[in-house]
């Protein structure tokens, strides 16, 4: 059985272009990355350190649309593996 890492090295192109596992991993970290900034806003608002709530939208939207994206981009996978 292969291991990620092994996967991901004979995906790779020899022409530098991303692969298929490059573009979903980038995804799932930003998807982690804006849902830590998420609850690390959500805890300073309930502690009221907050001095911008306009920027805790915009990073709550950040976090929805990252998160769009991603069951966008996995549904196609899957949706392109079923045919």
């Amino acid at each position: 059985m292969e291991t990620m890492s092994q996967k991901k090295q004979t995906e790779s192109t020899d022409d530098g272009e991303a692969t298929f596992f490059d573009v979903f991993e980038s995804l799932v970290k930003n998807v982690k990355e804006t849902d830590a900034q998420v609850q690390k806003d959500s805890v300073d608002l309930m502690l009221g350190d907050v001095d911008d709530l306009a920027q805790i939208q915009v990073n709550l939207e950040k976090a929805a649309t990252a998160v769009d994206l991603l069951v966008t981009v996995k549904n196609k996978a899957v949706d392109a593996y079923n045919e």
